[in-house]
């Protein structure tokens, strides 16, 4: 079974330090997580996962842990990045990552890239 990407568990990593209440829980509910699928859209990507059910749900009011905005390096390129943790029923069960564009304009097609060689920079203000 496929692993997450060090993009992916940097992402993870900041959305749970952003969400101090309940960060614990959401560290431990990844720390539970399957990998199913991972789709590269060119624009982005959605990887799909599924957590252990027998652990408590996150208390969270909305369907969406709203992650960071992000510098990410794609080969010699920096691409602006935005990420959105998704939740079913508390559970988290996809994380999905899209593309602002590159600093000097445009876009990057993501589609003959490989997503594990994509690498956190910084989180962007």
């Amino acid at each position: 079974m496929p692993e997450f990407t060090t993009l992916e568990l940097a992402v993870l990593s900041v959305i749970a330090d952003g969400h101090p209440a309940i960060s614990d829980h959401i560290r431990g509910l990844m720390s539970s997580a399957r990998l199913s699928v991972r789709d590269n859209t060119g624009h982005g990507f959605f990887t799909s996962f599924a957590v252990d059910r027998t652990i408590s749900p996150l208390a969270w009011t909305e369907r969406k842990l709203d992650g960071p905005d992000a510098e990410v390096q794609v080969g010699k390129q920096t691409l602006l990045m935005g990420f959105i943790l998704w939740l079913d029923d508390g559970y988290p069960s996809c994380l999905e990552g899209f593309q602002y564009g590159m600093p000097a304009g445009g876009d990057l097609d993501l589609k003959g890239v490989d997503l594990g060689d994509l690498r956190w920079l910084r989180a962007t203000p």
